[in-house]
């Protein structure tokens, strides 16, 4: 399955200049959770959390002058199967 999903926190936090530490703390998300989207070893993420994480990027960005949204996708994206994906 990890080869379906794509993590993208690690990028977009470098993107705006942070560190995790600030992220976990200014997102109240515990620091072990923002690592292991960083590293891609998380099994699950709650919907609240990832709630938690775009509204404080997008917050960031907005303040960096960052006109662009911050999305699900810049946290993690799912890849399809282009085999399935073409078949009708």
């Amino acid at each position: 399955m990890s080869e379906k999903v794509r993590f993208n926190l690690g990028r977009t936090i470098e993107e705006l200049g942070i560190t995790r530490n600030k992220l976990a703390v200014e997102s109240k998300t515990r620091p072990a959770t923002v690592l292991d989207l960083v590293s891609g070893e998380t099994k699950r993420i709650e919907i609240h959390t990832l709630v938690n994480l775009l509204d404080t990027l997008n917050t960031i960005a907005r303040e960096q002058g960052i006109t662009r949204k911050i999305t699900i996708s810049d946290i993690i994206e799912y890849i399809p199967d282009d085999k399935k994906a073409e078949t009708p």
